[in-house]
This record gives C-alpha cells, structure tokens and sequence, in this order.
C-alpha cells in the first residue's frame, strides 16, 4: 500500500511541477513559487483542521527543520537553474533527493527484499535520464536551447545548486515522515508555513515581486499549489506505512509525469534517454511493489 500511495504523490507532484512550469512562463519565477506555496498552505491547513491530530514538541520541530531544509532546497534550485544548466541540476537534485532516503533508511535499520533493493538499483539511473534535458553529443550541441550551453563556471554552480537542492529535498522527506502518525497533517502545515516566510524573506530581498504577472499565471500557480499540498499528504502518509529506502526512491520519480504532460499538451519531444527512463522507471516501479 505504500508503494502505491508513493506513486500516486509522486504523479500528483509532477503535474504540480508541470502546471508550475506552465505558471512561470507568465509571471515571475519566485512568484509562481510564492503562489504555490500559500495555495498549497491553505490546502493543508483545511485538511489539519479538518481531520484534527495532536502534534508533539518533537514533531513541530521536526516539521520546523523540514520546512528550513525544503525551502533552501528550493532557492538552491532556482538559483542553481539561473546560473547553471538544466541538464545538470534537475537530474543531480533529483538523485540526490533519492539517495538521501536511502542512506537514511539504511541507518534506521529498514532491509528491503531482493526485488526491492533491484527495482531501487533500476530507479537511480531511471531518475537521472528522465530528469536530463538536452543532448550531450557534440553533434547535436547546436540544437540545444542555449540555457545548456552555459560556461564550466556556470556548469560548477550548477553541480553545487543541485547537490544542495537534492540534500534538502531528500532531508525534507525524512524529517517530515519521523513525525507522528498522531500529529496528523500538522506538521505539513507547519513545514510549509516556515518555508513559506522563508521565501517571502527572499522575493522581498530579491524585489521578486515586481515580476510581470497575469491572472492565468496566477491560476497555474494556485492550481500547482494545491496539487503540490496533496501530494506532500500523501508522501507523508507513504513514509509513514512503508520503507524510505522505497518510498524515497518512488517520489524521486516525479519528473516522469511531467516530460509526459509536456510531450502530451505542449507537444515537446522527448530525447531517447528519457524514453530509456521511462521504460526504467515502469519497471523499477513494479519491482519495488512486489511484496517482500
């Protein structure tokens, strides 16, 4: 059951993403990030009250740290996609963001069967060939958007951005799941409250708030937000049943539904070794669901 409610998250979270990436054509970058996190606040503050819980001292700071570590994460992201190239940060943040839960579970003792641990060896490289944009051929370097072609400096910042994006994202799943099955939702609520002022510190800094908008910008953003709430419940509620050397791994998997949504609606191509990832991913995904 867990793996299957890891799946879903992971699904729910790429449309999220996608619908995200829609919002920041429009308006603001920051602001996309901005609207996505009060929407999904407000997501998760309806389902805490909702559903009630009695978060302990341990679980409010956990949560607290969680919140800390995925916002950083995410300002390392973006600022690594400004500096760097896509092609390298997207798919190191998201192994990154992977293997943390891994190492992790590991730590806390969990012992996956053999198929488990397979499906987790196929989900790696999986992870890696979805998320990468771009060609690495010296043949095809011209048909690249010119964001990929940046400098070996540019590319150093990109390695950095992404080793530091995947680290807090990866914290952030751990954190979040060693609440307790008590406190409910309220750790999300209180997560996604501290991240939330802690990206408004920065497009108040930033002066990211005099970005262009416009209302469909505005609704994607919204609309992203609300997914991206669900999907941290039900991320939350995986972690909570199952293994994170598992359910780390199957979350890590988002970017799937995204390049499809983008090949789907935007009619995007996709390069053959996201094809490759796919095909990966279905089968890891499978492996990792077989009983153990």
């Amino acid at each position: 059951m867990a793996a299957l409610i890891a799946i879903c998250s992971s699904v729910v979270f790429g449309v999220a993403d996608f619908l995200g990436g829609m919002s920041a054509r429009r308006i603001a970058p920051m602001l996309t990030a901005a609207g996505a996190q009060l929407t999904g606040l407000a997501v998760l503050l309806a389902a805490a009250l909702a559903t009630g819980g009695s978060p302990t001292g341990t679980d409010i700071a956990l949560a607290a740290a969680a919140g800390l570590l995925g916002g950083a994460a995410l300002a390392a992201f973006y600022f690594g996609l400004s500096r760097g190239a896509m092609s390298v940060v997207a798919p190191l943040s998201a192994i990154t963001a992977a293997i943390v839960p891994i190492l992790a579970g590991l730590v806390l003792g969990e012992a996956p069967g053999a198929p488990q641990w397979a499906g987790v060896v196929l989900a790696l490289p999986a992870i890696v060939l979805i998320s990468r944009e771009g060609t690495s051929e010296p043949a095809h370097q011209a048909e690249e958007p010119v964001e990929e072609r940046t400098t070996p400096e540019g590319n150093r910042v990109g390695v950095t951005a992404g080793l530091v994006a995947g680290l807090g994202f990866g914290m952030f799943i751990v954190l979040i799941t060693r609440t307790s099955a008590a406190s409910r939702w309220w750790p999300l609520v209180v997560s996604r409250s501290t991240a939330a002022v802690l990206l408004g510190a920065g497009i108040l800094l930033a002066g990211a708030w005099r970005g262009r908008t416009d209302r469909t910008g505005l609704r994607l953003a919204g609309l992203a937000g609300l997914l991206d709430g669900t999907s941290n419940m039900l991320i939350l509620e995986a972690g909570r049943r199952g293994m994170l050397v598992l359910v780390g791994v199957i979350g890590a998997l988002y970017p799937a539904s995204t390049i499809v949504l983008a090949r789907v609606v935007l009619g995007e191509r996709l390069q053959r070794h996201q094809l490759a990832g796919l095909a990966l991913a279905t089968v890891a995904v499978v492996m990792i669901a077989v009983p153990a």
